[in-house]
């Protein structure tokens, strides 16, 4: 009977201690999932944003005041009313920009970059990723199903104006999507596309950050945070390639990024290029950390030299 109960209490144990263990395992794999993906609860994202215009300087204002813009709304694959500011200043003419913010940001938030697109004699889509500004949505995919959606807002351009000549422009998530949207048919109105600060792969980006807050390797979370991805996002971490995306593009590509870049990795910006099979140039901001490329004093400059050698 002796024996018995120890063999008992070890099984016991042993039972408690997997089930800590598993416990602390999901636990960890949410933690990282969360703070990833979530958009409401992730400690990462700048939980301000909203449909309100971020102002800059009084020309700035004066001017957006002065615009002509309206609310553009669509549906997304999955059921969510997504949102896009549309700037058209230019009407008279087809050029347009497809403007894809960052992480944590909206449309209302690229003042700048709409100053300086509708000035150089461009109209500008400015889309709210979903979960940001007026699109509906809680979490962010980090540029998968984002892709899915710029395809849509592209589509929908076409239709307003047939004649559209369009470049794609997006800034770290939304410069994912921008890479993974060319590697899947996109109408011929796509004249070329710009990334800047885009992840090479959501893999990567992830072990990156378990590396950081857990001093482990992702390969031993990324198996729980998976789970996750599919139960909440419907696809797997395993199925997902920006790098493969890029193999099939065939619109013209800028790559661009910050050589003091911490969150997205500047060699993530040498994986991008090298995977990319059309037609590429790459521009690397000195200097600039994350998000911050466009302070980059030749930044505009590049940029829409290049847009336009391929929207005449």
């Amino acid at each position: 009977m002796g024996k018995s109960k120890k063999s008992n209490t070890l099984l016991k144990v042993v039972g408690v201690t997997a089930a800590c263990g598993a416990a602390a395992y999901a636990g960890s794999g949410y933690y990282v999932f969360r703070n990833a993906f979530d958009l409401k609860k992730s400690n990462s994202y700048n939980k301000s944003n909203t449909n309100r215009l971020t102002y800059g300087s009084d020309e700035k204002n004066e001017w957006f005041m002065h615009s002509i813009r309206d609310d553009e709304f669509i549906d997304s694959f999955d059921g969510l009313k997504l949102h896009a500011l549309r700037l058209s200043n230019n009407h008279e003419n087809h050029k347009w920009v497809v403007l894809n913010h960052g992480i944590g940001d909206y449309s209302g938030t690229m003042i700048d970059y709409l100053y300086e697109l509708d000035h150089a004699g461009f109209n500008v889509l400015a889309i709210d990723s979903r979960g940001c500004g007026m699109s509906e949505g809680r979490y962010t995919s980090l540029g998968w199903n984002e892709h899915y959606d710029l395809i849509s807002w592209i589509n929908y351009l076409v239709n307003l104006d047939n004649s559209a000549m369009i470049a794609l422009v997006g800034i770290n998530v939304g410069a994912s999507a921008v890479m993974n949207a060319v590697g899947d048919y996109l109408p011929s109105n796509v004249k070329c596309a710009v990334e800047d600060g885009g992840l090479s792969e959501v893999k990567e980006i992830l072990n990156t950050y378990i590396r950081r807050e857990f001093k482990v390797s992702g390969k031993l979370l990324l198996p729980s945070v998976d789970l996750y991805v599919k139960n909440v996002l419907h696809f797997s971490l395993n199925d997902i390639s920006t790098k493969r995306q890029l193999e099939n593009a065939r619109v013209p590509m800028l790559f661009m990024h910050g050589s003091e870049d911490e969150v997205i990795p500047v060699s993530m910006l040498f994986d991008n290029y090298y995977s990319c099979g059309s037609e590429k140039e790459l521009y690397q901001c000195d200097g600039c950390g994350f998000n911050e490329d466009y302070m980059d004093p030749e930044y505009f400059n590049v940029l829409l030299k290049f847009i336009n050698s391929y929207v005449k």
